[in-house]
């Protein structure tokens, strides 16, 4: 559960909660199973937290820094991340229906058994060493959008329809 005095601060604004981040820097908030929805959180850092089951659904996190931060199951329908910070962080089995990651950083992120959709902005999106390991929703498309590397793992169903597209183009 989130601790009530951070929930509290975070919800006066991104200045003041980053002006505290500051002070405190050697504090991990935990703002775990809150309410967020519609929260405007732009360069908001949430560097280190525990935002496990949080529900951001139809947020604002554009140029966030969640870096190494724990999002397990975390609700980001149609949320906005683009150009955020998420490098380390662990997304495993958050629900990422129809976000908006361009430009994002993922980076050696965990994205085990997220959820997708069709919609999903990848453009740009640094996904080299990323996890996403029983992910589900996405598309060779949207793969083929961002940055990958070969420590990035795919789900089962995307390397085989990668393998797929490079023997066609023999």
């Amino acid at each position: 559960m989130a601790n009530v005095e951070q929930l509290k601060l975070i919800k006066q604004g991104v200045k003041r909660w980053n002006q505290w981040r500051e002070q405190n820097s050697n504090m991990k908030p935990d703002l775990s199973e809150s309410d967020l929805r519609q929260a405007y959180l732009q360069k908001a850092n949430l560097s280190h937290a525990n935002l496990n089951k949080v529900k951001l659904q139809f947020s604002n996190l554009t140029g966030a820094n969640l870096k190494e931060t724990s999002l397990k199951k975390a609700k980001f329908q149609e949320a906005n991340l683009q150009s955020a910070n998420l490098q380390s962080a662990n997304l495993s089995g958050v629900s990422m229906l129809e976000g908006n990651l361009q430009y994002a950083d993922l980076e050696n992120a965990i994205l085990k058994d997220a959820q997708f959709s069709e919609d999903v902005l990848l453009n740009q999106t640094n996904l080299k060493g990323t996890n996403l390991e029983g992910a589900n929703g996405l598309s060779s498309n949207q793969i083929n959008l961002a940055i990958t590397d070969k420590q990035t793992k795919l789900p089962d169903y995307l390397e085989e329809e990668m393998d797929d597209d490079f023997l066609l183009q023999m």
